[in-house]
C-alpha cells in the first residue's frame, strides 16, 4: 500500500490535506484555484470564466480538478494577457493530433471550434453574427482548453476593430494626402502570416482617383455591419459643389477574409455608402472616428468639423451599416453656433462607467484659444442635446492658457483607462501653450454623470525648451495617443512634437505607473520621457501620426509614427513586455522596427485610423476663429 502510494505524485494524505485547504479559501474568496493569486476580474467581481459564483460547482471545484490536469497544448497566438482586443478574432494553435478546442469568453459556454493543421480561428462577440457583442474599453476574458487538460486563460479589454480580414491581427489603415492639388489614398496593409509583420504593399487601395477633393483628409475604421470584420470610412473634407466646400465620406465594408476590396472610385470603383455635407464651407469629413453611440452593437459613424462648428452622427442600421444620405438626416446634429472651433475634434469614451459611450467634443479656439471641451454624458445610448461639462483649459502653470496665443486646449485628446477602474480618463493636448512651447493635461474621470473630470488635472506634461525648436515653435501636445507600451495592463502616452529638435520633429513615450499614475513633467527643466524617438529630415512632421497598435503579431501594442512630408514613410517601433523600447534617432544612426512606404501618393501617415488632430490644422484653427471661409492650396 505505501509503495503504491509513494509511486504516485500526489499520495492520499496530501490529496486530503489540499482538499481541506481549497475549501477553506472558496468559502473566503470567489478565486477557485488556491495554488495562484485571485485575477483582476475576481477582485473587481466580475463574473466570469475564473470567477463564477453563480454555479456552485464550478465555484467549488476548479480549484482542486487542475491539480491532476496537465497544463494546456492549446494556445491563443494573436492576443496575451492585458491586450487590446483590436479584431474581431482569435486564433490559436493546438497539436495536430487534436480535432477540436473548447473556446470560451467569460462565464458564456465554451464553443467547439475545428482544429485545422494545428491552428484554430474563432469569432470573438458580434452583434450581427453572435447577437452578442462586447462594449468598449469593456474587460473580459477569453480561455480555449482541450478536454481534460488546463485552459489557456486571459484577461483582455475591447477596442477598436482595424482587422479588416479576420487573421486576427489589427490592420495599418492610413491614408496618404498633401495637398489639394494631389491625389489622396486610404491604404490598408495587413499582417503577413510568414514573418509575422505588416506587408510592405498594402492589401487595399482607395481613391477617388481626382485631385481637389483631399480625399483621405481623414481615415477611420470600426465594424458598422457588425459581422466582426473592420470596416473603413475615408473622408473628402474639400469636396466641392459649385464654389461650397460641402465634403463628403465614403464607407468601404469588408467582404470577410477578403478584406477591402481596392477602389478607384474615378474608374468604376464604387463606395458601400457616400455621406454627403450640406453645409457651406462645412468640409464634412474633417474628423471621422466609428463607435458604437447607442449601444446596439453596431458601430456609428461621428463626423465633426471645426470649419462650420458641426458635428454629426450616423446610426449604423444594423447588418445593413450605414445608409447613403446627407446630413439633413443625421440622427444626432450638434451645432452650438458658438464660432469657437466646435468639433476641433471628437471622440466617444464611457466617462461613468454605465457601459454607454459618452461623446467629447473639443473647441480648440474658444475665448482667444484657451480652448475647451464639450461633455455629452449618455442616458443609456442616448445623447443629451446640450452638454452636461464644459472643461475649459487650466490657468496654470505659468504662463497659464489664457495668457500670449493660449493653448489651443482640446485641439487633440486621447480617452483611455489610465487608472484601470471602469471609468475612462482623459490626456488633452494644448500645442500652442506658452508661446507654442505645448503642453499636455491628464484628468482622471470621478465616474460623476454631470462633471466626470475634475478641476485641477492629476498630471502636467511640458514641451521643450522654445529654443531647441523650429523657430521657436515645438508644438508639444500636438498630437497624442495611448496604450501599452510594455504590457503592464496600464496605457501609457505618447507625445508629438514636431517641431521639436530644430524641426526634426520628436516623439516622447511617458509611462504610467500603476500606483502612482502619470508623473508631472517638465521637458525644459530638466525632465525626460522613458523613450525619445527622434524623426529622419527637419521639416518631415515626424509625429504628425501617433498609434499604439500591434504590428508583429505578438499580442503587445507597437509604437506606430508618421513621418509624411517629405520623407512619406510610416515607422513602426516594437515594444518589450517588462521593459520598454530603446529610444530611437533616425537622424543619427537609429532605427525603426519597421518602415511603411506607399505605392503611390505622399504624405502617407496623415492620418492614422483614430490616431489624433493633425499639426498643420492647429494654424488652420486659429485662423478660423476670424475666417471661417478658408480654402486649401
Amino acid at each position: 500500500m505505501y509503495k503504491s502510494m509513494a509511486k504516485h505524485p500526489f499520495p492520499l494524505q496530501k490529496k486530503i490535506y489540499l482538499f481541506a485547504i481549497g475549501i477553506t479559501l472558496f468559502l473566503s474568496n470567489c478565486w477557485t484555484n488556491p495554488l495562484t493569486p485571485p485575477p483582476l476580474e475576481c477582485l473587481m467581481k466580475l463574473n466570469n470564466f475564473l470567477c463564477p459564483d453563480n454555479d456552485f460547482l464550478k465555484k467549488y471545484s476548479p480549484g482542486i480538478y487542475l491539480l491532476f490536469l496537465p497544463d494546456s497544448r492549446a494556445t491563443i497566438a494573436n492576443l496575451t494577457n492585458h491586450s487590446i482586443v483590436e479584431t474581431g478574432f482569435v486564433v490559436g494553435t493546438a497539436p495536430t493530433d487534436v480535432s477540436f478546442v473548447n473556446v470560451g469568453f467569460d462565464d458564456a459556454q465554451p464553443s467547439r471550434i475545428p482544429v485545422i493543421n494545428g491552428s484554430w480561428r474563432a469569432p470573438l462577440p458580434a452583434k450581427a453574427v453572435t447577437n452578442t457583442f462586447w462594449t468598449y474599453g469593456s474587460l473580459h476574458t477569453i480561455y480555449v482548453h482541450i478536454p481534460f487538460e488546463k485552459s489557456y486563460t486571459i484577461l483582455v479589454r475591447k477596442g477598436n476593430n482595424k482587422d479588416t480580414d479576420g487573421d486576427g491581427y489589427p490592420d495599418l489603415i492610413v491614408s496618404a494626402n498633401s495637398s489639394a492639388g494631389n491625389t489622396g489614398y486610404g491604404y490598408v496593409y495587413t499582417t503577413n502570416p510568414s514573418t509575422k509583420l505588416l506587408n510592405s504593399t498594402p492589401n487595399t487601395n482607395l481613391t477617388d482617383g481626382i485631385t481637389q477633393t483631399y480625399f483621405g483628409s481623414r481615415i477611420a475604421s470600426g465594424d458598422f455591419n457588425g459581422d466582426g470584420y473592420a470596416d473603413v470610412m475615408v473622408g473628402a473634407q474639400a469636396y466641392t459643389t459649385g464654389t461650397n466646400y460641402l465634403g463628403k465620406s465614403y464607407l468601404f465594408l469588408s467582404r470577410g477574409q477578403a478584406g477591402i476590396a481596392s477602389q478607384n472610385l474615378n474608374t468604376g470603383g464604387v463606395a458601400d455608402a457616400i455621406l454627403d455635407g450640406l453645409s457651406i464651407t462645412g468640409r464634412f469629413g474633417s474628423n471621422i472616428i466609428g463607435a458604437d453611440i447607442n449601444g446596439d452593437g453596431y458601430d456609428d459613424g461621428i463626423f465633426s468639423s471645426p470649419w462650420n462648428d458641426e458635428v454629426f452622427i450616423f446610426y449604423s442600421q444594423g447588418s445593413a451599416s450605414i445608409q447613403s444620405q446627407t446630413t439633413n438626416t443625421a440622427n444626432v446634429t450638434y451645432k452650438p453656433g458658438v464660432n469657437d472651433n466646435f468639433g476641433s475634434y471628437a471622440q466617444a469614451g464611457d466617462t461613468n462607467g454605465d457601459g454607454y459611450l459618452d461623446l467629447l467634443v473639443s473647441a480648440a479656439t474658444y475665448s482667444s484659444s484657451l480652448g475647451r471641451i464639450y461633455i455629452y454624458v449618455s442616458n443609456q445610448g442616448s445623447l443629451p442635446a446640450t452638454p452636461n461639462q464644459m472643461l475649459v483649459a487650466p490657468l496654470e502653470p505659468s504662463p497659464g492658457c489664457a495668457a500670449g496665443v493660449g493653448c489651443q486646449f482640446g485641439a487633440n485628446f486621447v480617452l483611455d483607462y489610465f487608472n484601470s477602474d471602469r471609468c475612462i480618463d482623459l490626456a488633452v493636448g494644448g500645442p500652442t501653450f506658452n508661446t507654442y512651447q505645448g503642453i499636455v493635461f491628464v484628468y482622471h474621470s470621478t465616474c460623476d454623470t454631470t462633471n466626470p473630470y475634475p478641476n485641477p488635472p492629476v498630471a502636467t506634461l511640458i514641451g521643450p525648451i522654445t529654443s531647441s525648436c523650429n523657430g521657436m515653435n515645438c508644438f508639444f501636445g500636438g498630437t497624442l495617443a495611448s496604450g501599452d507600451a510594455n504590457g503592464d495592463g496600464i496605457p501609457d502616452l505618447l507625445i508629438g512634437a514636431t517641431g521639436a529638435s530644430s524641426g526634426i520633429g520628436d516623439t516622447y513615450l511617458v509611462l504610467n505607473d500603476p500606483i502612482t499614475g502619470f508623473p508631472n513633467m517638465d521637458l525644459s527643466a530638466s525632465g525626460s520621457p522613458n523613450s525619445l524617438f527622434a524623426g529622419l529630415n527637419s521639416g518631415g512632421n515626424f509625429s504628425q501620426g501617433l498609434r499604439f497598435q500591434d504590428t508583429n503579431a505578438d499580442g503587445l501594442q507597437d509604437i506606430v509614427i508618421s513621418e509624411p512630408t517629405t520623407t512619406n514613410q510610416v515607422y513602426t517601433f516594437h515594444s518589450i513586455r517588462g521593459s520598454v523600447p530603446t529610444s530611437q534617432n533616425l537622424n543619427n544612426a537609429g532605427v525603426a522596427s519597421q518602415t511603411i512606404l506607399p505605392p503611390a501618393g505622399t504624405s502617407i501617415g496623415n492620418t492614422i485610423a483614430l490616431w489624433k488632430q493633425t499639426v498643420e490644422n492647429y494654424f488652420t484653427l486659429v485662423l478660423n476663429r476670424t475666417k471661417k471661409i478658408l480654402r486649401f492650396g
